[in-house]
């Protein structure tokens, strides 16, 4: 009798034992997929940091063709300007070389004027 209730306690402690080691592979394993479940969204987590890191820097090469096409404007817009500006004063100084070679041509009529009225007199 004795021995029997000795094998059913150390069977009802192998049971308790069993049972508790049940629930700490439990516990182990639900730890386990919980650390998985972590190292995933960390890795989704870090693609989508990595995948922000491109988009700012596409975003800044997107405003670096901004401002290069808005200066490229500016200076197409000073090169119209400057060759207005060139063919204005083009144009004044054909002006002036007509008015000089008009100057020369008045003076010559004056000098001959002059020298016919000598002639005369």
């Amino acid at each position: 009798v004795d021995a029997k209730m000795e094998e059913a306690m150390l069977e009802t402690q192998a049971a308790m034992l069993e049972a508790e080691a049940a629930r700490w592979k439990k516990d182990v394993d639900t730890k386990y997929e919980q650390a998985q479940k972590i190292a995933a969204a960390k890795k989704v987590l870090k693609a989508a940091f990595i995948q922000m890191k491109e988009e700012d820097l596409d975003d800044a090469a997107v405003d670096a063709k901004m401002e290069e096409a808005m200066l490229e404007t500016q200076a197409a817009m000073l090169e119209a300007e400057a060759a207005r500006w060139k063919k204005d004063v083009d144009t004044k100084y054909e002006q002036a070389q007509k008015i000089a070679a008009a100057k020369k041509v008045l003076k010559a009529a004056f000098i001959q004027m002059k020298e016919e009225d000598l002639d005369d007199a």
